[in-house]
């Protein structure tokens, strides 16, 4: 116990003393917190004429178009249209005089067929790709109106021929705009937060064994620490790095939400539960145990650190798809798919993370979740601590996937 303390001592000292570690440490919540400081620096300067000013949009050009209608569709137009944003012009050169001489944005040209053909031509003198995504629906509306008759009851009805009264269920559950941006990138942070502090602090364990194995440092631990002490010191170590990035970085970012949900204009429903934490530091610590024992299983078994980064790509790969999947997750948190891979240990560290971030889970889905996490780790630490003996640790082999998950194996039935 007293040297599995030491090595636990020694590895997380030397790893969090790191000049890089701690620039990152410091550097990952502090530029979130100044760009939030300028921006509301910003937002209260514009009010006076300040610095603000500078990052307001200029005026821009015309926002009135016009049409030539040559078809005769077009008799008057619907109530909800301002007539000042839609002028008639009695021929194309009149239209096209006000474009170039800057009255006019643009012009809609009905052609005399549009009975038979519904074609409609839009002039602009520029061309951008902001312009080119501008939609006609201010002429469609016009258009509809004219040949409904100037009928505004049925102009009403077609426009919008479908009510749909909700009626909330669960009054207490906030509804999300899915129409904000923030909406889909809060729960998309906070999945890519998980993969990076899990996949980094169980790389840091494989290259540690895997490094040390080349430089010829094994030899001179073996000689006093058994390899299981080995093994179990640098896992704790190492998690123990890890929980403190989590930490620091998911409990920052909450408090940067909370502080600065009115500069940022974040709606209360979109803000992040105050449960995320506590359920990301179980998570993490379980989620964390699963990848760093498999990570220490490679370093126990691949002779050098370039053998063990090959090998990296096989054991990321499960925890992948919850990121490839994330626009289905954060779309139907509680659909058949996500409660899946909520339920698969591999997969079920970011994407129950994903899921809290957008709207409750059931607790019996986290509990089950945690539980099967559990399960998987003791069977994993069974299978890799049997790796961790004098002879693998001294010598290695190139990895080979199927090589790799044999010796798992019958390094568990030993």
């Amino acid at each position: 116990m007293k040297k599995t303390w030491i090595v636990l001592k020694t590895e997380f000292i030397n790893t969090v003393t790191r000049r890089s570690f701690l620039l990152t440490l410091i550097l990952v919540p502090l530029v979130p917190a100044i760009i939030l400081g300028v921006v509301s620096l910003i937002g209260s300067d514009s009010q006076s004429g300040g610095i603000g000013q500078i990052f307001q949009p200029s005026p821009g050009g015309p926002v009135t178009d016009g049409y030539v209608d040559l078809a005769g569709v077009i008799e008057q137009l619907p109530p909800d249209i301002n007539p000042d944003s839609l002028n008639e012009y009695q021929n194309e050169e009149a239209a096209k005089e006000a474009v170039m001489s800057d009255q006019l944005r643009g012009y809609y040209k009905i052609h005399t067929d549009f009975l038979e053909t519904g074609q409609i031509t839009y002039y602009r003198k520029d061309f951008n790709p902001f312009s080119a995504m501008e939609t006609t629906t201010a002429v469609e509306r016009v258009i509809r109106y004219n040949l409904l008759g100037a009928n505004l009851q049925q102009y009403e009805a077609l426009s919008d021929p479908v009510q749909v009264n909700t009626i909330d269920l669960a009054p207490d559950v906030e509804e999300r705009d899915t129409s904000n941006p923030l909406a889909f990138y809060l729960p998309y942070g906070v999945s890519m937060l998980f993969y990076v502090i899990i996949i980094t602090s169980a790389s840091l364990l494989m290259s540690s064994i895997a490094k040390e194995k080349e430089n010829r440092v094994m030899e001179i631990l073996m000689s006093s620490v058994k390899p299981i002490q080995l093994f179990t010191g640098k896992i704790f170590a190492l998690g123990l790095v890890g929980l403190l990035q989590m930490v620091l970085w998911m409990g920052s970012g909450l408090l940067m939400l909370r502080l600065g949900g009115t500069t940022l204009n974040i709606p209360p429903s979109l803000q992040l539960p105050a449960g995320l934490l506590p359920w990301g530091i179980a998570f993490f610590i379980t989620g964390y145990l699963v990848y760093a024992t498999i990570m220490a299983g490679i370093g126990a078994f691949v002779p050098n650190l370039k053998e063990a980064s090959q090998a990296t790509f096989y054991v990321i790969a499960p925890i992948l798809i919850p990121l490839m999947l994330v626009g289905v997750i954060i779309e139907q948190p509680n659909a058949t798919l996500p409660t899946i891979l909520s339920l698969i240990p591999f997969t079920a560290p970011t994407t129950i993370m994903t899921r809290m971030a957008v709207s409750p889970v059931p607790l019996w889905q986290l509990l089950v979740s945690i539980a099967l996490l559990i399960l998987t780790i003791l069977l994993l630490i069974r299978s890799v601590a049997g790796m961790f003996r004098a002879q693998t640790l001294l010598t290695g082999s190139k990895f080979s996937l199927g090589l790799f998950i044999k010796t798992l194996f019958s390094a568990e039935r030993t």
